[in-house]
């Protein structure tokens, strides 16, 4: 018998991207588990392989008497659920991504108060949206300017949130800061930073666009992980840790057009790589990397390589793809 097994666990937007491989995982390690999403950003077929093995919801966090009714006889809740995109997105729905996500966030940990239910608040890369600390500690966030976008300082309130609760109420939680997650399952966009640069970059090449159009100088930097790696990470500090945050990462530091160039040539374009820039957004960051000491000292690493994720994504968006 595993830690899980037998768990009585609910996953907040589980048919999502990271949501739907936490569920799988907890399902494999015998939890009872229970998913909410509205479908909004996740789908069902996500789930289709565990239909009879899991309970689904589709309800509306935003509602309370839902968010009470699903946090009973909870013994562990995954809060994965938000308004989230790519950075044209988070322009596009600023003053959506706050109210939601931290209205969200709020009838949850009212419900816990009650239910004493352990909360794992999925966080964001972005609380760090103005820090001038590389590689980045979980402990710059103490120094560092507030965001400035409104889907990143949601993600600064529901940390807060965590805290605070657990300050006042003792709700146990844990807070999770993935840094740029990517992998088969993440859309591509309609517009122009709707999804993740990973997504959009592959896209673009597999189209046949030339030269690929980057957003910014392209010298932006960004850590990726791949998704099955975060799901991982999550589930294994729940394991050993309450009351606590944790970048999740692999700490290398990537350019964009280093990361364009390497889904050039694994899309296998034959043209000489070139770019194409176009005008970056406001709260576009330009270096983003985690020191990722603090969990690594508790025994956990990535295990997918980059050239291995990007090939496999890669398989995923292509058309016709056996």
């Amino acid at each position: 018998m595993n830690y899980w097994t037998g768990k009585r666990v609910l996953v907040t937007g589980g048919a999502g991207f990271i949501g739907h491989r936490v569920v799988r995982k907890l399902v494999d390690q015998g939890a009872n588990v229970t998913v909410v999403d509205n479908l909004s950003k996740g789908a069902m077929k996500n789930l289709e392989e565990l239909t009879g093995r899991i309970e689904f919801k589709n309800d509306d966090l935003l509602q309370t008497k839902v968010v009470k009714k699903s946090l009973q006889d909870t013994e562990i809740c995954f809060h994965l659920a938000a308004k989230i995109g790519g950075i044209g997105y988070f322009h596009k729905t600023p003053a959506q991504s706050l109210r939601d996500n931290s209205m969200m966030n709020f009838n949850l940990w009212d419900a816990a108060i009650r239910t004493g239910t352990m909360m794992v608040c999925l966080s964001s890369s972005m609380v760090f949206e103005r820090t001038n600390v590389f590689p980045t500690p979980e402990s710059a966030l103490q120094d560092s300017p507030p965001p400035v976008s409104g889907y990143g300082f949601s993600k600064l309130v529901a940390e807060y949130i965590a805290r605070t609760y657990h300050e006042e109420f003792g709700v146990k939680y844990l807070i999770f800061r993935p840094f740029n997650a990517y992998g088969p399952g993440e859309m591509t966009g309609e517009y122009v930073g709707y999804a993740h640069v990973i997504p959009d970059l592959i896209k673009k090449t597999l189209s046949g666009q030339y030269p690929l159009e980057i957003l910014g100088s392209g010298e932006q930097t960004r850590n990726y992980t791949y998704v099955d790696d975060v799901a991982e990470a999550i589930m294994y500090v729940t394991e050993r840790r309450e009351n606590d945050d944790f970048n999740i990462g692999t700490g290398d530091e990537m350019s964009v057009r280093k990361l364009a160039m390497w889904i050039w040539r694994l899309c296998g374009r034959k043209e000489p790589f070139a770019t194409k820039q176009t005008p970056g957004f406001e709260h576009d960051v330009q270096r983003r990397v985690p020191d990722v000491t603090k969990i690594r000292q508790l025994g956990w690493k990535p295990k997918v390589a980059m050239a291995e994720g990007l090939a496999t994504t890669i398989k995923w968006l292509t058309p016709n793809s056996p």
